[in-house]
């Protein structure tokens, strides 16, 4: 079969897991594009090649590893986020489109600084996502990357060699044990909040991604519930926090928030009007 045909007959087979032809169709082509090194232009000129026989095993390969739910992105290493395509792999989170809210956030707040005198410190960076991204928004900003896994910090590495030209700071430490020698303007994190509870209800494509990126305990608050009452450590008198949290989350991290004597902290809403930020624009403790 030529390339036309063998994407029309792997969509159709994919559709047995996705339930829909076009995700399925969009998959399909990423996979083609990522094992024949073509671009989408390339794929459709070349439609009518006939694939050897090696690309064709290479390819129902990385077809049988998606029926088993592996996700794409882990298939050809590779994530789109926020415009930049970062290099991914099972050692991290697969960046998520909410993530890109909370850059939109730090980049909006970022915007009435003075960018020469800002430090910013990612808590779970795994991949990068949200401090190459600030970096390739904030050349003059000084961000730190901070991640538990030095398998992640591997793929941080990775990322930041491919897409940036300055560097930024890496550490290897667990946020919640580790003292920085300065405290940083902003803190913002995408730390691990699902509830464990919930493992047997969701996706099965999570199965492949890191455990310790997605789950917090049993309620998926433990990362929070501690890094609140280290946050001081961390962060400047009058500087802010932009953490990701889970969409039923937001009253009981505020409640402890307050608790703890944590002022202006608010929740913010994700573009589906469900709650998913948390955030405090001027801290004062």
């Amino acid at each position: 079969m030529n390339i036309k045909d063998c994407i029309s007959h792997y969509s159709k087979i994919l559709d047995s897991i996705n339930n829909d032809y076009k995700i399925s169709f969009l998959e399909v082509n990423s996979i083609f594009m990522y094992v024949l090194n073509m671009s989408k232009t390339q794929l459709i000129s070349n439609s009518y090649r006939i694939l050897t026989e090696e690309e064709k095993l290479s390819i129902e390969n990385l077809i049988n590893r998606r029926l088993k739910y592996e996700p794409l992105a882990y298939l050809i290493n590779r994530k789109e986020f926020y415009g930049y395509d970062f290099y991914v792999d099972e050692n991290v989170l697969i960046p998520r489109p909410e993530t890109e809210e909370l850059i939109d956030l730090v980049r909006d707040y970022i915007g009435t600084k003075n960018t020469e005198n800002i430090s910013v410190i990612d808590i779970g960076s795994g991949s990068g996502n949200i401090s190459i991204t600030l970096k390739k928004l904030f050349r003059s900003v000084d961000i730190t990357a901070l991640d538990i896994s030095i398998d992640a910090i591997n793929v941080l590495k990775k990322n930041v060699d491919f897409l940036l030209d300055k560097s930024i700071n890496i550490i290897n430490a667990d946020a919640l044990t580790y003292n920085p020698n300065n405290k940083f303007d902003i803190v913002v994190s995408n730390a691990p909040y699902v509830p464990l509870r919930d493992k047997e209800y969701l996706q099965k494509d999570l199965e492949y991604e890191p455990e310790i990126a997605l789950y917090s305990g049993y309620d998926g608050l433990n990362f929070y519930k501690s890094f609140l009452y280290k946050v001081n450590n961390y962060i400047k008198k009058s500087g802010a926090f932009f953490f990701e949290i889970g969409y039923d989350q937001g009253d009981l991290l505020l409640e402890i928030a307050n608790d703890i004597g944590i002022k202006n902290v608010s929740v913010k809403k994700d573009l589906s009007g469900r709650d998913r930020f948390l955030i405090c624009d001027y801290f004062d403790y």
